[in-house]
């Protein structure tokens, strides 16, 4: 027993209809649904290369002002280190100096 599927063909103004197989009508609408999901498929896969070039974006500005970051931290750690070791080197020289006049003054004696 076979079983058929009618179509009205609306586009055609003499009304023709169309004797459609069920297997292939059934076919017809997977390829439809199929159709729709590869559309939706590949929207997916556009937004998700849009949020890809986005996210490298950030992480390229957020490496970019982490080295900026680093270079500032070696200036200002070069300008303190430069700023202690002369301290250091004044305070040396000033208790250079007092022990050599502490010194000099037993030395008198």
């Amino acid at each position: 027993m076979s079983c058929f599927v009618f179509i009205f063909n609306k586009s055609n103004p003499k009304g023709v209809v169309k004797i459609m197989d069920p297997d292939k009508a059934y076919i017809n609408k997977l390829e439809g649904e199929i159709n729709e999901r590869q559309a939706e498929i590949s929207e997916l896969k556009a937004n998700v290369q849009q949020a890809q070039a986005e996210a490298q974006l950030q992480y390229d500005d957020g490496i970019e002002k982490a080295e900026e970051n680093v270079s500032e931290f070696k200036e200002s750690a070069t300008d303190a280190w430069s700023d202690i070791k002369n301290g250091v080197m004044d305070a040396w020289s000033e208790i250079s100096n007092a022990a050599g006049k502490a010194a000099s003054k037993f030395k008198r004696d």
